[in-house]
């Protein structure tokens, strides 16, 4: 019921947010906006996502490479896939990689080793995305002088140092695990007990999978390789919003885009709508409109670049489905040969 309850909201909002936009801005005007799109930027776009989309992949990839993760290639991108596809009905990302770590698990048999290297793959985006953002303001603050575009990604810069010093700074880390564990884990019979128990289980599997991210502190290498990728991604990303911007026959300076493209997409990553319907297409406008981009414009470059996530994911579900019969054969070809 609660699980209803919480998807038939996120449904709510993602619909009352876009028939609020639809409201304010001329739809007719998106759609003729869209009608002259330039195909050969669009173009340009689309093959410019899907390289994005592998190097995401050989990112996660070498996380579970370095974990000794043997998984073939088919493998490992057949569950990535399923994680884009399942991004699509989902809150946030959190379907996705909840996706990858059950189905990868459920292959392995290491669901901790699979959770933390997605987990840490995601961290990964979100800190090359932070760089990017902080690195283009430095260079393009006399073009940016809105104090809640400076404010958002200080705040963001915040929250990746606290994450990153929890992680991987062990003194911090012992801290934070003494002022919450309790050390009443008993089972009882009355609610508080219960209560207890259930959050001593909770800080068991988080102490388990604290110390399978810990293990790539020993990895440096690897974690900044994964960094260089991040960084390739995300200014990709903000290269890939610039290109459908100029399919829209809209000229701005590429500094927009490397400063609104990771604001846009922590905004939409807040899981309070399915797949980011509705936060995606008001932020675009919100911040676009600083840089003296029409709102019809703006929606049309949200709307534009949700359809490409929209088939990528489509496409990712049909590779998923596919190979379903491949993915049962795996643990009866495991055991045979282990026999």
């Amino acid at each position: 019921m609660k699980k209803t309850i919480s998807t038939s909201l996120r449904i709510f909002i993602s619909l009352a947010l876009i028939f609020v936009l639809f409201r304010k801005i001329d739809f007719k005007g998106t759609l003729k906006v869209i009608a002259n799109l330039n195909l050969f930027y669009f173009t340009l776009a689309l093959v410019i996502f899907f390289i994005l989309t592998i190097l995401v992949f050989y990112r996660w990839k070498m996380l579970l490479d370095a974990h000794k993760v043997d998984v073939p290639l088919i493998r490992a991108l057949n569950s990535f896939s399923g994680g884009l596809f399942l991004n699509l009905f989902t809150p946030s990302t959190i379907g996705g990689d909840l996706s990858r770590s059950i189905d990868l698990g459920a292959h392995t048999k290491r669901y901790g080793v699979i959770a933390a290297t997605v987990l840490l793959d995601r961290l990964s985006g979100f800190a090359g995305l932070v760089s990017v953002a902080i690195v283009s303001l430095i260079f393009g603050h006399r073009l940016i002088d809105d104090f809640s575009v400076y404010a958002t990604v200080s705040l963001l810069a915040c929250v990746l140092t606290g994450v990153f010093l929890i992680l991987f700074n062990q003194g911090i880390y012992n801290r934070l695990n003494r002022s919450i564990s309790n050390p009443s884990t008993s089972l009882g019979i009355s609610p508080e007990q219960s209560r207890r128990a259930k959050r001593g289980k909770f800080l068991d599997n988080f102490k388990k999978l604290h110390s399978e991210i810990y293990f790539f502190r020993q990895h440096r290498g690897i974690l900044c390789a994964n960094f260089l990728f991040s960084i390739v991604i995300q200014t990709g990303a903000s290269l890939f919003s610039y290109l459908i911007l100029r399919s829209l026959n809209t000229r701005i300076n590429m500094l927009y885009p490397l400063v609104f493209n990771p604001v846009i997409t922590v905004i939409t990553t807040i899981p309070i709508s399915i797949s980011g319907l509705g936060l995606r297409d008001a932020s675009s406008i919100f911040f676009y409109s600083k840089a003296g981009v029409s709102k019809d414009i703006a929606l049309a470059q949200s709307l534009l670049s949700f359809a490409v996530i929209a088939v990528l994911g489509l496409i990712g579900g049909i590779f998923y489905v596919s190979t379903l019969h491949y993915r049962r054969l795996q643990p009866n070809q495991t055991d045979a040969r282990a026999e």
